[in-house]
């Protein structure tokens, strides 16, 4: 599971203080997001939304491994339409 402990370091470490890294102790958000936890594969399987200003979510990515990450294209392709 997830700890304070481990959300302050990578505040630290890759935030470098510039943006919060928020922790979820009860865990609400995970679930309302519907984000799987899979012990065999580590844990939570990590997932990227992006939000517009009124809280629709524009797009998610849910991914089916700790290596399993969304192209950049087409994320920036998607804040770029958000930008407009």
């Amino acid at each position: 599971m997830d700890k304070l402990e481990n959300a302050k370091k990578l505040e630290t470490k890759y935030a470098k203080r510039k943006y919060p890294i928020y922790y979820d102790e009860t865990q609400k958000v995970a679930k309302l997001l519907k984000q799987e936890i899979i012990l065999r594969k580590l844990g939570r399987m990590p997932a990227l939304l992006i939000i517009d200003r009124e809280g629709t979510i524009k797009y998610a990515y849910y991914s089916d491994s700790m290596h399993d990450i969304p192209k950049t294209e087409e994320i920036l392709e998607t804040l770029k339409k958000l930008k407009n």
